[in-house]
Protein backbone atom coordinates (compact mmCIF):
# COMPACT_ATOMS: atom_id res chain seq x y z
CA UNK A 1 0.00 0.00 0.00
CA UNK A 2 2.91 2.15 0.86
CA UNK A 3 4.31 2.42 -3.12
CA UNK A 4 0.69 3.25 -4.34
CA UNK A 5 0.61 6.51 -1.97
CA UNK A 6 3.95 7.01 -3.20
CA UNK A 7 2.89 6.45 -6.92
CA UNK A 8 -0.06 8.84 -6.20
CA UNK A 9 2.01 11.59 -4.92
CA UNK A 10 4.61 11.49 -7.58
CA UNK A 11 1.56 12.31 -9.90
CA UNK A 12 -0.06 14.79 -8.15
CA UNK A 13 3.54 16.43 -7.40
CA UNK A 14 3.89 16.41 -11.51
CA UNK A 15 0.67 17.80 -11.95
CA UNK A 16 1.42 20.71 -9.09
CA UNK A 17 4.42 21.37 -10.75
CA UNK A 18 2.64 20.86 -14.49
CA UNK A 19 0.18 23.82 -13.40
CA UNK A 20 2.80 26.09 -11.66
CA UNK A 21 4.62 26.06 -14.88
CA UNK A 22 1.39 27.28 -16.90
CA UNK A 23 0.53 29.65 -14.51
CA UNK A 24 4.57 31.06 -14.64
CA UNK A 25 4.63 31.40 -18.32
CA UNK A 26 0.96 33.00 -19.03
CA UNK A 27 2.42 35.75 -15.90
CA UNK A 28 5.65 35.85 -17.74
CA UNK A 29 4.45 36.47 -21.28
CA UNK A 30 1.12 38.37 -21.52
CA UNK A 31 1.50 37.74 -25.12
CA UNK A 32 0.14 34.37 -24.70
CA UNK A 33 -3.61 33.73 -24.21
CA UNK A 34 -3.56 30.16 -23.56
CA UNK A 35 -1.45 27.69 -22.95
CA UNK A 36 -2.33 23.44 -22.99
CA UNK A 37 -0.02 20.75 -21.94
CA UNK A 38 -0.75 17.61 -23.55
CA UNK A 39 0.66 14.73 -21.83
CA UNK A 40 0.94 12.76 -25.21
CA UNK A 41 4.23 13.49 -26.44
CA UNK A 42 4.59 15.94 -23.45
CA UNK A 43 3.38 19.02 -25.68
CA UNK A 44 3.16 22.34 -24.38
CA UNK A 45 0.53 24.37 -26.92
CA UNK A 46 0.99 28.58 -26.73
CA UNK A 47 -1.69 30.22 -28.06
CA UNK A 48 -1.44 33.46 -29.56
CA UNK A 49 -4.47 36.16 -30.62
CA UNK A 50 -4.13 38.54 -33.34
CA UNK A 51 -6.69 41.43 -33.21
CA UNK A 52 -6.97 41.33 -37.52
CA UNK A 53 -6.71 38.08 -39.60
CA UNK A 54 -3.42 37.20 -41.12
CA UNK A 55 -3.23 37.78 -44.36
CA UNK A 56 -1.39 34.59 -46.49
CA UNK A 57 1.71 36.06 -47.49
CA UNK A 58 2.32 37.82 -43.39
CA UNK A 59 1.25 33.60 -42.38
CA UNK A 60 3.60 32.12 -44.50
CA UNK A 61 6.16 34.85 -43.83
CA UNK A 62 5.53 34.18 -39.82
CA UNK A 63 5.42 30.13 -40.24
CA UNK A 64 8.17 29.95 -42.05
CA UNK A 65 10.46 32.23 -39.93
CA UNK A 66 9.35 30.41 -37.16
CA UNK A 67 10.34 26.84 -38.24
CA UNK A 68 13.88 28.70 -39.42
CA UNK A 69 14.15 30.84 -36.52
CA UNK A 70 13.28 27.53 -33.60
CA UNK A 71 15.05 24.43 -35.72
CA UNK A 72 18.31 27.03 -35.72
CA UNK A 73 17.96 27.19 -31.83
CA UNK A 74 17.79 23.57 -31.08
CA UNK A 75 20.52 22.62 -33.44
CA UNK A 76 22.75 24.69 -31.88
CA UNK A 77 21.90 23.77 -28.06
CA UNK A 78 20.39 20.12 -28.82
CA UNK A 79 22.29 19.05 -32.01
CA UNK A 80 18.70 17.58 -33.20
CA UNK A 81 15.23 19.40 -34.73
CA UNK A 82 12.41 19.94 -32.33
CA UNK A 83 8.31 18.61 -32.53
CA UNK A 84 7.23 22.04 -34.00
CA UNK A 85 3.87 22.71 -35.40
CA UNK A 86 2.05 26.18 -36.10
CA UNK A 87 -1.11 26.24 -36.85
CA UNK A 88 -3.59 29.41 -37.65
CA UNK A 89 -7.30 29.57 -37.11
CA UNK A 90 -9.51 32.42 -38.50
CA UNK A 91 -12.36 33.98 -37.49
CA UNK A 92 -14.61 37.04 -37.43
CA UNK A 93 -11.89 39.80 -37.45
CA UNK A 94 -9.24 38.00 -35.51
CA UNK A 95 -6.87 35.10 -36.12
CA UNK A 96 -5.58 32.72 -33.74
CA UNK A 97 -2.15 31.10 -33.98
CA UNK A 98 -1.18 28.36 -31.91
CA UNK A 99 2.46 26.73 -31.82
CA UNK A 100 2.77 23.50 -30.42
CA UNK A 101 5.75 21.99 -29.10
CA UNK A 102 7.54 18.89 -27.74
CA UNK A 103 8.72 20.05 -23.81
CA UNK A 104 11.27 17.08 -24.03
CA UNK A 105 14.19 19.98 -25.53
CA UNK A 106 12.49 22.91 -24.49
CA UNK A 107 13.69 25.39 -23.07
CA UNK A 108 12.89 28.75 -21.45
CA UNK A 109 15.40 30.78 -23.77
CA UNK A 110 13.47 29.03 -26.55
CA UNK A 111 10.04 30.17 -25.41
CA UNK A 112 11.60 33.88 -25.25
CA UNK A 113 12.93 33.11 -28.81
CA UNK A 114 8.91 32.33 -29.51
CA UNK A 115 7.47 35.65 -27.97
CA UNK A 116 9.86 38.03 -29.28
CA UNK A 117 9.36 36.60 -32.61
CA UNK A 118 5.43 36.53 -32.47
CA UNK A 119 6.25 40.03 -31.39
CA UNK A 120 8.47 41.17 -34.46
CA UNK A 121 6.56 39.86 -36.68
CA UNK A 122 2.72 40.34 -35.56
CA UNK A 123 3.47 43.92 -34.20
CA UNK A 124 0.76 45.84 -32.10
CA UNK A 125 -1.76 43.27 -33.67
CA UNK A 126 -0.64 40.68 -31.37
CA UNK A 127 -2.97 41.11 -28.26
CA UNK A 128 -1.26 41.60 -24.86
CA UNK A 129 -2.64 41.67 -21.52
CA UNK A 130 -1.46 44.74 -19.35
CA UNK A 131 1.48 46.59 -20.49
CA UNK A 132 4.78 45.43 -19.47
CA UNK A 133 8.13 47.42 -18.35
CA UNK A 134 10.70 44.65 -18.78
CA UNK A 135 13.27 47.38 -17.53
CA UNK A 136 11.32 48.34 -14.28
CA UNK A 137 11.08 44.34 -13.31
CA UNK A 138 14.13 43.07 -14.50
CA UNK A 139 14.86 41.34 -11.20
CA UNK A 140 11.88 39.40 -11.08
CA UNK A 141 11.57 38.57 -14.92
CA UNK A 142 15.25 36.60 -14.18
CA UNK A 143 13.33 34.75 -11.13
CA UNK A 144 10.55 34.00 -13.53
CA UNK A 145 13.23 32.87 -16.19
CA UNK A 146 14.40 31.11 -14.13
CA UNK A 147 11.35 29.33 -12.38
CA UNK A 148 10.02 28.51 -15.79
CA UNK A 149 13.52 26.53 -16.57
CA UNK A 150 13.31 24.47 -13.70
CA UNK A 151 9.48 23.67 -14.28
CA UNK A 152 10.34 22.71 -17.34
CA UNK A 153 13.05 20.15 -16.00
CA UNK A 154 10.44 18.44 -13.91
CA UNK A 155 8.26 18.59 -16.07
CA UNK A 156 10.58 15.92 -18.72
CA UNK A 157 11.02 13.89 -15.64
CA UNK A 158 7.69 13.37 -13.93
CA UNK A 159 4.86 11.53 -15.24
CA UNK A 160 1.51 13.58 -16.32
CA UNK A 161 -1.60 12.40 -16.98
CA UNK A 162 -3.44 15.27 -17.22
CA UNK A 163 -4.23 17.28 -20.23
CA UNK A 164 -3.91 21.04 -18.67
CA UNK A 165 -5.13 24.40 -20.18
CA UNK A 166 -3.92 27.75 -18.83
CA UNK A 167 -5.65 31.19 -19.83
CA UNK A 168 -6.27 34.84 -18.76
CA UNK A 169 -9.85 36.07 -17.33
CA UNK A 170 -10.57 39.45 -16.15
CA UNK A 171 -6.92 39.86 -15.04
CA UNK A 172 -6.45 36.57 -13.55
CA UNK A 173 -4.76 33.29 -14.50
CA UNK A 174 -6.77 30.20 -14.64
CA UNK A 175 -5.70 26.54 -15.00
CA UNK A 176 -7.67 23.56 -15.63
CA UNK A 177 -8.16 19.90 -15.91
CA UNK A 178 -8.82 19.51 -19.52
CA UNK A 179 -11.64 17.12 -19.67
CA UNK A 180 -11.34 14.43 -22.72
CA UNK A 181 -14.00 15.51 -25.52
CA UNK A 182 -16.05 12.30 -24.94
CA UNK A 183 -16.52 12.74 -21.53
CA UNK A 184 -17.72 16.33 -22.10
CA UNK A 185 -20.00 15.21 -24.51
CA UNK A 186 -21.72 13.14 -22.37
CA UNK A 187 -21.94 15.44 -19.65
CA UNK A 188 -24.01 17.98 -22.64
CA UNK A 189 -26.25 14.87 -23.69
Amino acid sequence: MAGRVGESRAVDDGTANSVSLLISILVRYPEIATVNFVPQGKVLKFTFMVSRPISEDVWKAFRDGLHESVEGYAALVHGMSPMLRVERRDYDGVSLVEISRDAATLTQEEISLIIEFARGQLGSSLVTEGVTDEAAFDEDLVFQDEMIENMLEDLKETIQHRKLIGFRDDGRVLVFNKQSEKRSERTRS
